[in-house]
């Protein structure tokens, strides 16, 4: 990650947009955006809405497919 994007999650992080929440299997960072992002970085905020709309959409349009759920009873 260059400078720029590292100073962009810092940012974010510290303003409360933004919060790690997970790390992947590969050993990556997963972030989760608050509602605080909308506040701070509007545009970074509807970029990720408008992908997710469309990931969204793109999963209905698919139609039903096997799932797999995990109910936390705790």
């Amino acid at each position: 990650m260059n400078a720029k994007s590292q100073a962009l999650l810092d940012h974010l992080i510290n303003q409360g947009a933004i919060q790690i929440s997970d790390i992947d299997f590969n050993g990556e960072l997963v972030y989760s955006i608050t509602d605080k992002l909308q506040e701070v970085h509007p545009e970074l905020y509807m970029e990720l809405k408008d992908e997710f709309e469309y990931n969204m959409f793109e999963m209905i349009q698919a139609g039903p497919k096997t799932m797999t759920w995990k109910i936390r009873t705790n």
